[in-house]
C-alpha cells in the first residue's frame, strides 16, 4: 500500500509523462551528471563504457542515440569512432545544450524529440541505442515501434536499463538504496521529488525476461543479455526483422 501510494504521487503513464519527464530532465539537468557519479558510485561510467565496446561500425553506417541527455554515450562512441555518423536525439532542450557543449568537434547532430515520434525517414540508421531512457518513455511498445521504423533491415538495438530482480534479498536492499538513498542524495541538490520519481520508475519497470518478451512481440529477435550488479542492470542486445511497420502516431 505504501508502495502505490508512492508511485501514485507521480506520473508513469500516457501524455502527461512525456510533458512531466521533459521538465523534470530540463530542471534536474546541470548536476545531472554529477548525482549520477555519486549514486552508482562511479559505475554507471563504466556501464556505458561497456555498452560502446559491444559494437563495431564502419565509416558508411548511421547510429542513433535515443535519449542521449547530456552526451555521455556520444562521446564515447565518438571516441571509439571517430568517423560515425552519430545522432543524438533527446526530448530536453537542457540536458542537449550541455551535449552539445561537449561535443567541442561539432561533430555530432543533437535533435529534440520525443522517442514515440521521431523525425527521421524509415530505415535511416544502422544502430540504435538507448541508455536508462526507455522506461522513461510514454510508451515502451510504441516507442519500440517506432525504433524498429527508423532501423534499418538488420539493424541493431542495444538498451540499458534497470530491471527488477526475482531475488528476495537484492530486492529488499534495492528497495531501500532506491527509496531513501536516492532520494537522499537528491534532497541535498534541492531535487527531493525529481530524484524520487527516477527511484519509483526503476522500481516500477519490468524484469528481463518481461522486457525480453515485449521486444519479441515487436519483433526484434534477442542477440544476447548482458547483466550487471546482480542483474539489476540489463543490456538488451536485439536485431530488428525484416518485417517492417507504418510510423505510428504519439
Amino acid at each position: 500500500f505504501l508502495l502505490y501510494n508512492i508511485m501514485s504521487k507521480f506520473i508513469h503513464h500516457g501524455e502527461d509523462k512525456k510533458t512531466y519527464v521533459k521538465n523534470m530532465f530540463n530542471d534536474i539537468s546541470r548536476r545531472y551528471d554529477l548525482f549520477n557519479t555519486i549514486s552508482s558510485f562511479g559505475v554507471d561510467r563504466y556501464w556505458r563504457f561497456s555498452l560502446v565496446r559491444k559494437f563495431n561500425l564502419n565509416q558508411s553506417d548511421y547510429l542513433l542515440d535515443i535519449a542521449t541527455g547530456t552526451g555521455d554515450i556520444a562521446m564515447e562512441i565518438k571516441k571509439k569512432h571517430p568517423d560515425a555518423n552519430l545522432t543524438g536525439y533527446d526530448p530536453s532542450p537542457n540536458m542537449l545544450d550541455i551535449a552539445k557543449k561537449k561535443c567541442i568537434k561539432n561533430d555530432v547532430d543533437f535533435v529534440e524529440g520525443f522517442c514515440e515520434k521521431m523525425p527521421f525517414d524509415d530505415s535511416s540508421f544502422n544502430f540504435a541505442t538507448i541508455t536508462f531512457g526507455i522506461r522513461n518513455t510514454k510508451s515502451v511498445d510504441n516507442s519500440l515501434v517506432e525504433i524498429k521504423r527508423i532501423l534499418k533491415d538488420d539493424g541493431i538495438l542495444m538498451i540499458m536499463e534497470f530491471s527488477k530482480t526475482n531475488n528476495v534479498l537484492i530486492k529488499s536492499l534495492y528497495h531501500i538504496y532506491l527509496n531513501f538513498i536516492i532520494p537522499f542524495i537528491g534532497s541535498l541538490f534541492g531535487k527531493y521529488d525529481e530524484y524520487k520519481y527516477l527511484a519509483t520508475s526503476i522500481e516500477g519497470f519490468y524484469t528481463k525476461d518481461e522486457m525480453n518478451n515485449i521486444l519479441e512481440s515487436k519483433n526484434f529477435s534477442l542477440i544476447k543479455n548482458i547483466e550487471y550488479n546482480f542483474g539489476l542492470v540489463t543490456v538488451y542486445i536485439v536485431k530488428n526483422h525484416i518485417l517492417k511497420v507504418s510510423k505510428i502516431s504519439s
